[in-house]
Protein backbone atom coordinates (compact mmCIF):
# COMPACT_ATOMS: atom_id res chain seq x y z
CA UNK A 1 0.00 0.00 0.00
CA UNK A 2 2.03 3.18 -1.50
CA UNK A 3 2.19 6.49 0.75
CA UNK A 4 -1.33 8.31 0.06
CA UNK A 5 -2.46 6.72 -3.01
CA UNK A 6 -4.10 3.07 -3.40
CA UNK A 7 -4.54 1.19 -6.54
CA UNK A 8 -7.87 -0.08 -4.83
CA UNK A 9 -10.47 1.81 -2.79
CA UNK A 10 -12.85 0.39 0.03
CA UNK A 11 -15.08 0.58 -2.71
CA UNK A 12 -12.81 -1.36 -5.05
CA UNK A 13 -12.25 -4.28 -3.16
CA UNK A 14 -14.76 -4.82 -0.16
CA UNK A 15 -16.80 -7.31 -2.87
CA UNK A 16 -13.57 -9.66 -2.61
CA UNK A 17 -14.28 -9.04 0.90
CA UNK A 18 -18.27 -10.40 0.92
CA UNK A 19 -17.60 -13.02 -1.53
CA UNK A 20 -15.91 -15.49 0.89
CA UNK A 21 -16.68 -18.87 0.63
CA UNK A 22 -16.78 -21.34 2.84
CA UNK A 23 -12.31 -22.39 3.50
CA UNK A 24 -11.35 -25.36 4.95
CA UNK A 25 -11.64 -23.19 8.66
CA UNK A 26 -14.35 -22.13 10.61
CA UNK A 27 -16.28 -19.14 9.05
CA UNK A 28 -18.56 -16.63 10.18
CA UNK A 29 -21.95 -17.36 9.08
CA UNK A 30 -21.98 -13.92 7.08
CA UNK A 31 -18.95 -11.52 5.63
CA UNK A 32 -17.36 -10.96 8.65
CA UNK A 33 -13.25 -9.80 10.33
CA UNK A 34 -11.49 -9.52 12.91
CA UNK A 35 -8.64 -7.19 13.02
CA UNK A 36 -6.76 -5.52 15.92
CA UNK A 37 -4.77 -2.15 16.09
CA UNK A 38 -1.94 -1.71 18.34
CA UNK A 39 -0.35 1.57 19.05
CA UNK A 40 3.36 2.41 20.55
CA UNK A 41 2.81 4.47 23.86
CA UNK A 42 2.34 7.92 21.96
CA UNK A 43 4.11 8.04 19.08
CA UNK A 44 0.31 8.14 17.66
CA UNK A 45 -3.20 8.49 18.86
CA UNK A 46 -4.74 5.05 18.78
CA UNK A 47 -7.92 6.27 19.71
CA UNK A 48 -8.38 8.32 16.66
CA UNK A 49 -6.79 5.64 14.28
CA UNK A 50 -9.40 3.22 15.59
CA UNK A 51 -12.16 5.77 14.83
CA UNK A 52 -11.38 6.56 11.34
CA UNK A 53 -10.44 3.15 10.70
CA UNK A 54 -13.79 1.58 12.31
CA UNK A 55 -16.01 4.72 10.30
CA UNK A 56 -14.05 4.11 7.01
CA UNK A 57 -15.98 0.89 7.04
CA UNK A 58 -18.98 2.33 8.25
CA UNK A 59 -19.72 4.44 5.29
CA UNK A 60 -19.40 0.94 2.86
CA UNK A 61 -22.35 -0.20 4.81
CA UNK A 62 -20.76 -2.03 7.42
CA UNK A 63 -21.05 -2.93 10.72
CA UNK A 64 -18.24 -2.23 13.33
CA UNK A 65 -17.76 -3.69 16.59
CA UNK A 66 -14.50 -1.49 18.74
CA UNK A 67 -13.28 -2.77 21.87
CA UNK A 68 -10.62 -0.32 23.16
CA UNK A 69 -8.31 -1.24 26.25
CA UNK A 70 -7.56 2.12 27.30
CA UNK A 71 -6.86 3.76 30.33
CA UNK A 72 -5.52 7.40 29.42
CA UNK A 73 -6.99 9.68 26.99
CA UNK A 74 -8.62 10.73 24.41
CA UNK A 75 -10.81 7.16 23.29
CA UNK A 76 -12.71 5.95 20.72
CA UNK A 77 -16.03 8.03 23.11
CA UNK A 78 -14.91 11.31 22.34
CA UNK A 79 -14.05 11.28 18.83
CA UNK A 80 -18.02 9.23 18.69
CA UNK A 81 -19.42 12.15 20.61
CA UNK A 82 -20.10 10.44 23.82
CA UNK A 83 -20.32 13.08 26.25
CA UNK A 84 -17.13 13.95 28.90
CA UNK A 85 -19.12 12.10 31.82
CA UNK A 86 -19.15 9.18 30.01
CA UNK A 87 -15.52 9.33 28.10
CA UNK A 88 -14.01 10.20 30.94
CA UNK A 89 -14.77 7.15 33.05
CA UNK A 90 -12.09 4.74 31.91
CA UNK A 91 -9.52 7.43 33.07
CA UNK A 92 -10.52 7.39 36.58
CA UNK A 93 -11.67 4.43 37.13
CA UNK A 94 -9.97 1.36 35.73
CA UNK A 95 -12.03 -0.88 36.14
CA UNK A 96 -15.34 0.49 34.58
CA UNK A 97 -16.27 -0.23 31.46
CA UNK A 98 -18.17 2.17 28.81
CA UNK A 99 -19.68 1.81 26.12
CA UNK A 100 -21.93 3.71 23.40
CA UNK A 101 -23.12 3.43 19.55
CA UNK A 102 -22.04 6.04 16.50
CA UNK A 103 -24.89 6.48 13.50
CA UNK A 104 -26.29 2.76 14.00
CA UNK A 105 -23.14 1.44 12.76
CA UNK A 106 -20.59 1.17 14.79
CA UNK A 107 -20.76 -0.01 18.21
CA UNK A 108 -17.95 0.32 20.87
CA UNK A 109 -17.35 -0.19 24.37
CA UNK A 110 -13.85 1.15 26.38
CA UNK A 111 -12.25 -0.29 29.49
CA UNK A 112 -8.62 -0.21 31.04
CA UNK A 113 -8.97 -3.78 32.42
CA UNK A 114 -9.62 -6.90 29.71
CA UNK A 115 -11.66 -8.79 32.67
CA UNK A 116 -14.06 -5.64 32.62
CA UNK A 117 -15.41 -6.35 28.88
CA UNK A 118 -17.01 -9.60 29.88
CA UNK A 119 -19.82 -7.10 31.45
CA UNK A 120 -20.57 -5.57 27.78
CA UNK A 121 -24.13 -5.83 26.97
CA UNK A 122 -24.76 -3.72 24.23
CA UNK A 123 -26.96 -4.67 21.00
CA UNK A 124 -25.73 -6.89 18.53
CA UNK A 125 -24.75 -5.89 15.26
CA UNK A 126 -27.55 -5.10 12.51
CA UNK A 127 -28.16 -8.75 11.05
CA UNK A 128 -27.12 -9.24 7.25
CA UNK A 129 -24.05 -6.48 6.80
CA UNK A 130 -21.16 -7.60 6.81
CA UNK A 131 -19.05 -7.16 10.90
CA UNK A 132 -15.64 -6.06 11.52
CA UNK A 133 -14.76 -6.22 15.39
CA UNK A 134 -11.88 -3.91 15.87
CA UNK A 135 -9.91 -4.60 19.20
CA UNK A 136 -7.43 -1.37 19.72
CA UNK A 137 -4.79 -1.67 22.84
CA UNK A 138 -1.26 -0.19 23.43
CA UNK A 139 1.15 -2.09 22.22
CA UNK A 140 2.68 -4.04 25.20
CA UNK A 141 6.15 -4.41 26.44
CA UNK A 142 8.25 -7.54 25.03
CA UNK A 143 7.15 -8.64 28.99
CA UNK A 144 3.80 -8.44 28.71
CA UNK A 145 3.46 -9.24 24.86
CA UNK A 146 2.75 -12.88 25.40
CA UNK A 147 -0.02 -12.88 27.90
CA UNK A 148 -1.58 -10.13 25.85
CA UNK A 149 -1.92 -11.75 22.76
CA UNK A 150 -3.23 -15.10 24.37
CA UNK A 151 -5.71 -13.08 26.32
CA UNK A 152 -7.36 -10.53 23.69
CA UNK A 153 -9.20 -12.85 21.65
CA UNK A 154 -11.40 -14.46 24.33
CA UNK A 155 -12.07 -10.73 25.59
CA UNK A 156 -12.83 -9.55 22.04
CA UNK A 157 -15.23 -12.64 21.66
CA UNK A 158 -17.84 -10.70 24.10
CA UNK A 159 -18.19 -8.34 20.71
CA UNK A 160 -17.99 -11.29 17.99
CA UNK A 161 -21.32 -11.31 15.32
CA UNK A 162 -21.70 -15.43 15.58
CA UNK A 163 -22.55 -15.64 19.28
CA UNK A 164 -20.25 -18.72 20.25
CA UNK A 165 -17.70 -16.63 22.21
CA UNK A 166 -14.96 -18.59 20.29
CA UNK A 167 -12.41 -16.32 20.75
CA UNK A 168 -11.28 -16.31 17.00
CA UNK A 169 -7.85 -14.88 16.39
CA UNK A 170 -7.62 -11.85 14.58
CA UNK A 171 -7.56 -11.90 10.37
CA UNK A 172 -5.26 -9.05 10.25
CA UNK A 173 -3.45 -6.77 12.41
CA UNK A 174 -2.01 -3.03 12.13
CA UNK A 175 0.71 -1.99 14.31
CA UNK A 176 1.36 1.75 14.80
CA UNK A 177 4.21 3.84 15.34
CA UNK A 178 6.03 6.83 14.73
CA UNK A 179 9.44 7.86 15.69
CA UNK A 180 10.71 5.87 18.51
CA UNK A 181 7.63 3.61 18.11
CA UNK A 182 8.08 2.98 14.88
CA UNK A 183 11.37 0.57 16.25
CA UNK A 184 8.85 -1.19 18.62
CA UNK A 185 6.02 -2.29 16.74
CA UNK A 186 8.33 -3.19 13.83
CA UNK A 187 10.22 -5.46 16.60
CA UNK A 188 6.38 -6.55 17.71
CA UNK A 189 6.05 -8.03 14.47
CA UNK A 190 7.87 -10.57 15.17
CA UNK A 191 6.43 -11.48 18.57
CA UNK A 192 2.71 -11.53 16.55
CA UNK A 193 4.26 -13.57 13.68
CA UNK A 194 5.66 -16.80 16.26
CA UNK A 195 1.93 -16.56 18.31
CA UNK A 196 -0.38 -15.39 15.19
CA UNK A 197 0.98 -17.07 12.27
CA UNK A 198 -2.08 -17.13 9.98
CA UNK A 199 -2.58 -13.36 11.11
CA UNK A 200 -1.92 -10.61 8.29
CA UNK A 201 0.44 -7.55 9.51
CA UNK A 202 0.02 -4.52 8.73
CA UNK A 203 2.51 -1.79 9.69
CA UNK A 204 1.50 1.71 10.04
CA UNK A 205 4.42 4.50 10.67
CA UNK A 206 6.00 7.11 9.34
CA UNK A 207 9.14 5.51 8.42
CA UNK A 208 9.12 4.58 4.86
CA UNK A 209 11.96 1.53 5.31
CA UNK A 210 9.91 0.48 8.81
CA UNK A 211 9.01 -2.35 6.53
CA UNK A 212 12.11 -4.01 5.29
CA UNK A 213 13.49 -6.39 7.99
CA UNK A 214 9.80 -6.46 9.90
CA UNK A 215 7.12 -9.34 9.52
CA UNK A 216 4.64 -7.16 7.95
CA UNK A 217 2.81 -8.36 5.06
CA UNK A 218 1.44 -4.74 4.13
CA UNK A 219 3.18 -1.51 5.01
CA UNK A 220 1.40 2.20 4.78
CA UNK A 221 3.16 5.59 5.50
CA UNK A 222 1.34 8.41 7.61
CA UNK A 223 0.56 11.31 6.04
CA UNK A 224 2.36 14.75 7.51
CA UNK A 225 -0.97 16.70 8.19
CA UNK A 226 -2.65 13.93 9.43
CA UNK A 227 -2.59 15.37 13.21
CA UNK A 228 -4.08 18.45 12.12
CA UNK A 229 -7.32 16.98 12.94
CA UNK A 230 -6.60 15.11 16.28
CA UNK A 231 -8.61 17.26 18.22
CA UNK A 232 -12.02 17.18 16.61
CA UNK A 233 -14.63 15.28 17.84
CA UNK A 234 -15.41 13.53 15.25
CA UNK A 235 -14.17 10.33 13.55
CA UNK A 236 -11.59 11.47 10.76
CA UNK A 237 -12.35 10.95 7.44
CA UNK A 238 -9.22 11.66 5.61
CA UNK A 239 -8.38 9.32 2.36
CA UNK A 240 -5.75 7.35 4.61
CA UNK A 241 -8.44 5.76 6.38
CA UNK A 242 -10.08 4.27 3.22
CA UNK A 243 -6.92 3.25 2.05
CA UNK A 244 -5.94 1.48 5.48
CA UNK A 245 -9.58 -0.20 5.37
CA UNK A 246 -9.00 -1.33 1.97
CA UNK A 247 -5.85 -2.63 2.52
CA UNK A 248 -6.81 -4.43 5.13
CA UNK A 249 -9.98 -6.40 3.02
CA UNK A 250 -7.46 -7.02 0.09
CA UNK A 251 -5.18 -8.82 2.46
CA UNK A 252 -7.66 -10.68 4.49
CA UNK A 253 -9.46 -11.44 1.10
CA UNK A 254 -6.19 -12.76 -0.68
CA UNK A 255 -5.66 -14.68 2.29
CA UNK A 256 -8.98 -16.35 2.44
CA UNK A 257 -8.94 -17.94 -1.47
CA UNK A 258 -5.67 -18.72 -1.03
CA UNK A 259 -6.68 -20.95 2.00
CA UNK A 260 -9.46 -22.68 -0.14
CA UNK A 261 -7.33 -23.17 -3.24
CA UNK A 262 -4.70 -24.98 -0.95
CA UNK A 263 -7.87 -26.73 0.54
CA UNK A 264 -9.43 -27.71 -2.53
CA UNK A 265 -5.92 -29.10 -3.67
CA UNK A 266 -5.58 -31.16 -0.57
Amino acid sequence: MPERRSPRTLRDVSHLFLSNGDSAHHEPRRGSASIWLAVAGASMNRAYLAAGTAAAFARQGMCVSILELCGGLPNVGYYFGMEPAGYLVPAIDRMELVSGTWNEAVRYCISANLASFERYRGEAPSPGAPHVLLAAFPCPSERDAARLLAALPGAASVLDDDGLRTGRAPDAIILAGCGEGAGRVRAFSAEVRDALPNAAIVLVTDDPGAGRGSEADESLAVPGDLRSSWARRMPPADQFFGELAAGLLLVVSQRRRKAMHHAANA
